[in-house]
């Protein structure tokens, strides 16, 4: 007699889903990427301090008038119990952030579309404090999925332009 205990664990996932045991949650459905790109200033530091770079996503969405009560402390529906990270090397480059933590049963409370805001960091595994100012995303989720947003990030201290909001 064969065992089937993976088909067996997915059949109780599913039951236990169904009957709201255990959240509905995103399989990549709401992914993005994104690229970031540093200033050569911040390259240099970030290489000389052996630092990595972390990209933190939060999806969010408005309120339907009757999921109000579920809203967060700024009126505002959490689609992900806790920021999505994604780490990079320190010298920048790619990051896919999968959206497999987003609860997708909330989206039925939401009034309009899911919403997501990613902010960049150094990753303060060898410098205690964050070392980057970054571009940031923050706005319509569908409007991030269309191509790989680019963030570029420089040092904290150093001279640059404001960071912008993206797309």
């Amino acid at each position: 007699m064969k065992r089937h205990g993976s088909s067996l664990a997915t059949t109780i996932a599913a039951i236990m889903l169904l009957a709201g045991s255990i959240p509905a949650t995103a399989q990549d459905g709401m992914g993005f990427d994104v690229n970031v790109t540093l200033s050569p200033k911040a390259a240099a530091r970030l290489a000389a301090e052996k630092e990595g770079i972390v990209v933190f996503a939060d999806y969010y969405g408005d309120p339907k008038r009757s999921a109000a009560k579920r809203a967060n402390e700024i009126g505002q529906i959490d689609l992900n119990q806790q920021d999505e990270t994604v780490q990079i090397p320190g010298t920048g480059g790619h990051a896919h952030v999968s959206g497999a933590k987003v609860d997708t049963k909330r989206l039925d409370w939401l009034a309009g579309p899911a919403k997501v805001n990613v902010n960049v960091a150094s990753a303060r595994k060898t410098n205690p404090d964050n070392l980057l100012a970054c571009d940031f995303i923050d706005g319509a989720l569908a409007d991030v999925m269309k191509a790989p947003v680019t963030l570029h990030c420089y040092l904290i201290e150093e001279k640059h332009p404001d960071t912008k909001l993206k797309p």
